[in-house]
C-alpha cells in the first residue's frame, strides 16, 4: 500500500505531509495499488459463468430439439390415427389401434410439456445467473473506473491507465451484453411456458379423445356390455385373479329368450329395443365392476368376483322381475358357474354354458 494525500487547496498529489507546490499541510491516506490481486480471480469467475451459461444455452436447445421430435412424432402418430379411422369405417380392431395410438400421442405430449416446463424454469435461473454475472461486471467496471481515477496518484508497473479504462469499457460492454442475454432468457422461458401449457392442453383433449375413441371400439353398441374379444380378456383377467388370490369368482352365462321369434314377429328394431333393455337391466343390477360381455347374438356372459353361485343367482332375481315388469313375455335364462382352481377360461365359460341348457330343459329361465 502506499500512503499518499492529495492537496485541498491546489488537488497535487503527494507522498510527504506537505503539498510540493504550495507547502500545505496534507492528512495522508491509504491508496489500494493500481495493479488488484483479485481482479484476475474476478475476470476467471466471470468468464467460467459465461461457459457454464453456454453450455446451459446448448443443453437446452439440445432438449428444445428433442421435444420437437417428439412433437412430430405425436403428429404423425395422430395422422396414422385418423387414416385408419377414414379407412376402418366402424372396424372396432382398427378402431382400438387408431386409439391406442392417440393415447400414446397424448403421454407423448404430456412428456413433452413437462420437459417445456422445465427448460423455462432452467432458462430463468439462466437468467437471474446472468443478471447476477451482469452485476459483478458492472461492479467490476466501476472498481476500474476509480483504479483509473487513482493510477495519477503513483507510478508502478501495472498497467497504464488507457489499458485500465479500455477494461472498465469492455466489463460495460459485457455487462450489458448479459443483460439482453438474461432478457432474451426471459422472452424465451415465457414462450417455453406458453408453448407447455398448450402442449398440456392438446395432451388432455388427446387423452380424452382417446378414452372416448376406446370405450366405442370395445363397447357392443346395442347392450353396452363390452364386446367379445375385449370382454373376454377382462373375464380372463378376472380368473387369473381369482387363482392367484383364491377369491371366489362366478361366470353367468344369460341367454335373452325369445329374441328370435321378436325378430321375426316384430321386427329387427324390436329386437334391437330387447337386447338394450336387457343391457340396462343388468348394468343397472350387478355391481360397477362385475364384467358384462355380449358373447354372441343374444347371448351374454357376466363376472362376477367375491361371490358364491347361490349369492350370484339371488342377483339374477330382480334382472328377471325388473324384465317381465315390462313385458311379461321378457325373460332371460341363466347358467352359473363357479370358477375352480384348475379352470380355464373356456372350462368355466362351458361349465355356465351346460348349466344354462339344463336350466333351459328343467324349464326354469330365471332360476
Amino acid at each position: 500500500m502506499a500512503r499518499v494525500a492529495r492537496c485541498p487547496a491546489c488537488g497535487e498529489v503527494t507522498e510527504v505531509p506537505r503539498c510540493a507546490s504550495c507547502g500545505a499541510e496534507l492528512a495522508t491516506a491509504v491508496v489500494e495499488p493500481l495493479c488488484d490481486p483479485a481482479a484476475g480471480d474476478r475476470e476467471q469467475g466471470a468468464s467460467d459463468r459465461d461457459q457454464t451459461a453456454s453450455d446451459q444455452d446448448q443443453t437446452w436447445s439440445d432438449h428444445d430439439q428433442t421435444a420437437s421430435e417428439r412433437d412430430q412424432r405425436s403428429a404423425d402418430e395422430d395422422q396414422h390415427a385418423a387414416d385408419d379411422d377414414f379407412a376402418a369405417g366402424g372396424d372396432a380392431v382398427t378402431y382400438q389401434r387408431s386409439a391406442l395410438a392417440r393415447e400414446r400421442s397424448g403421454r407423448d405430449r404430456a412428456a413433452v410439456s413437462v420437459v417445456r416446463a422445465e427448460i423455462a424454469a432452467a432458462r430463468l435461473r439462466t437468467a437471474a445467473d446472468r443478471d447476477r454475472a451482469a452485476e459483478l461486471r458492472d461492479r467490476g467496471a466501476e472498481g476500474r473506473d476509480a483504479l483509473a481515477r487513482l493510477h495519477d496518484l503513483q507510478d508502478d508497473s501495472g498497467a497504464s491507465r488507457e489499458d485500465i479504462l479500455l477494461r472498465a469499457e469492455r466489463d460495460r460492454a459485457r455487462a450489458a451484453a448479459d443483460r439482453a442475454k438474461a432478457a432474451d432468457d426471459r422472452a424465451r422461458a415465457a414462450a417455453d411456458r406458453e408453448q407447455a401449457a398448450r402442449e398440456c392442453a392438446e395432451a388432455l383433449r388427446d387423452r380424452a379423445e382417446s378414452a372416448d375413441n376406446l370405450k366405442l371400439a370395445i363397447t357392443d353398441q346395442l347392450t353396452g356390455a363390452l364386446t367379445r374379444r375385449f370382454g373376454l380378456e377382462e373375464v380372463s383377467r378376472e380368473l387369473e385373479r381369482s387363482h392367484r388370490t383364491g377369491a371366489t369368482l362366478v361366470l353367468a352365462f344369460v341367454d335373452v329368450d325369445g329374441l328370435k321369434q321378436v325378430n321375426d314377429s316384430q321386427g329387427h328394431l324390436a329386437g334391437d329395443a330387447l337386447l338394450r333393455l336387457v343391457g340396462e337391466t343388468l348394468r343397472a343390477n350387478v355391481r360397477p365392476y362385475d364384467v358384462i360381455v355380449r358373447y354372441g347374438g343374444d347371448e351374454l356372459v357376466c363376472a362376477m368376483p367375491n361371490l358364491s353361485a347361490r349369492e350370484a343367482r339371488a342377483r339374477f332375481e330382480p334382472i328377471a322381475a325388473a324384465l317381465t315388469a315390462i313385458d311379461a313375455e321378457h325373460s332371460v335364462t341363466v347358467g352359473l358357474a363357479e370358477a375352480d382352481p384348475a379352470d380355464s377360461l373356456q372350462d368355466l365359460i362351458a361349465r355356465a354354458d351346460a348349466d344354462l341348457l339344463q336350466a333351459r330343459r328343467s324349464g326354469h329361465s330365471n332360476d
